[in-house]
């Protein structure tokens, strides 16, 4: 029997990526009033969301990680793309111009996918609903907050404040001690592969996989379910607390 639900909160149950675009286009703006021509805006934009994600070739690995402090990083993280593009001299302010722009852009504009936030209250009259969401406190909490993510759900837990991130067990036996279930009891959802799915599976926790229409082809995790939307997500669920 069905009693917990545990959820991963970007791509998931937000549009994360939605809000990604739009505050990349926000930022390619100001980029472009600050520096006047002096480089590419959008190039630097892209580079910018690359970077937040880690997403880093060995050099500015090396002169970036570890973080200790996301905000100083993510400054750092604009000061090091801009040299890259051409421009030695810029405003002392423009990488807090910049980060600012991003970042309140995309608090703006997140949001659940449509639907997911009246589904959620449904289900939590029925099942234990545990958000648990990897990423740095700095930008996970004021994500949260923007949802008013309480009000839907029963527990949350931000990877950033914990020892371990998903995929590690530790921070699925804590969402189990949470809901008060034994891993049989627990439905995990998430569109990571590597940290959803494989942290799941490591836990004895059953998985469903919101693919987003991406291939598991040679892959080690593999899930128990699998759709490609959170639109099929939503009815699975329904579907298993029907039955």
């Amino acid at each position: 029997m069905l009693k917990a639900l545990f959820l991963d909160m970007d791509e998931t149950l937000c549009d994360t990526t939605g809000a990604n675009l739009k505050a990349l286009n926000q930022m390619a703006e100001k980029a472009a009033e600050i520096f006047a021509g002096q480089l590419d805006a959008h190039e630097l934009s892209a580079r910018y969301l690359k970077g937040i994600y880690r997403e880093l070739d060995d050099r500015y690995r090396s002169l970036l990680l570890p973080v200790t402090d996301e905000e100083a990083f993510r400054l750092q993280l604009i000061e090091l793309i801009v040299q890259d593009l051409g421009v030695i001299d810029m405003p002392a302010d423009a990488p807090r111009l910049l980060q600012s722009t991003f970042d309140e852009s995309r608090t703006a504009f997140f949001d659940f996918f449509a639907g997911m936030g009246d589904q959620l209250l449904q289900w939590r009259k029925q099942v234990k609903l545990i958000v648990i969401t990897n990423g740095p406190e700095f930008s996970q909490v004021v994500k949260v907050e923007r949802v008013d993510m309480s009000r839907y759900v029963d527990h949350i837990i931000i990877g950033g404040q914990e020892k371990e991130e998903k995929p590690a067990v530790s921070i699925f036996e804590k969402a189990l001690k949470l809901a008060e279930c034994e891993s049989e009891e627990v439905l995990h959802v998430g569109d990571s592969l590597s940290s959803d799915i494989m942290g799941a599976n490591n836990a004895g926790i059953r998985s469903l996989w919101v693919s987003h229409g991406e291939s598991r082809t040679g892959h080690a995790a593999v899930p128990d379910y699998e759709v490609e939307t959170p639109f099929e997500f939503i009815a699975l669920v329904n579907d298993m607390l029907d039955s």
